[in-house]
């Protein structure tokens, strides 16, 4: 495998980026990638990564605190999880879809964001009662009216563009604004991110 590029903890393969150029499931280390750069963007808000967020989802909720207390998620005013319905441990690959889940800091309130209806709902519940258990406070658990997908394979690239749209409403307004991401993703998306991909060091 040929290293294309890389940026925070997440290096990406020609294999990666082949799976972003063309219409198929894109990769778990795509999606990494795109969520430390926008880790850069707002102190406020956080995205773990999508093996942190699989592991979390499939921990015993007595060991989260443990070995998760170093992401200090509370000081956080967002936190976003890009959550799969995979059950395997060593690979998200496994799964079928890829939905957010968006936590709120001050509402105490987990949104899913599902491109795909609420395809994903079974597994949103089982990662926010880990963030509850991981936060020590009960959280409320809602759906939240999003743009869809047309096909059988975007969802990843929602993760993505919903994330994004997410990060860029609360640095314009220091909130989180629900409507940012009913609006559909562009037809070109995929190129505008393999365009922020060439302009990383390998």
């Amino acid at each position: 495998m040929t290293i294309v590029a890389s940026f925070g903890d997440t290096v990406l393969y020609d294999s990666d980026l082949l799976s972003l150029s063309s219409p198929e499931y894109i990769t778990d280390n795509v999606i990494s990638l795109f969520l430390d750069m926008l880790n850069e963007e707002c102190d406020d808000v956080y995205s773990i990564s999508p093996s942190v967020v699989q592991l979390m989802k499939l921990s015993e909720s007595s060991s989260l605190v443990e070995m998760f207390a170093g992401l200090e998620l509370n000081k956080y005013k967002i936190v976003l999880c890009p959550v799969n319905d995979s059950r395997s441990a060593t690979s998200q690959m496994s799964g079928q879809h890829w939905s957010l889940l968006c936590y709120l800091h001050d509402q105490s309130t987990v949104y899913h964001i599902d491109s795909l209806n609420a395809f994903n709902a079974a597994e949103t519940k089982v990662m926010a009662s880990k963030l509850s258990a991981l936060l020590g406070k009960t959280l409320k658990c809602k759906n939240l009216c999003c743009a869809q997908q047309n096909n059988g394979y975007d969802c990843g690239i929602y993760v993505i563009y919903f994330a994004r749209k997410i990060v860029e409403s609360y640095k314009r307004s220091k909130s989180f604004d629900a409507k940012s991401v009913q609006n559909p993703l562009p037809e070109s998306y995929r190129n505008w991110l393999m365009s922020d991909i060439k302009k990383l060091p390998k």
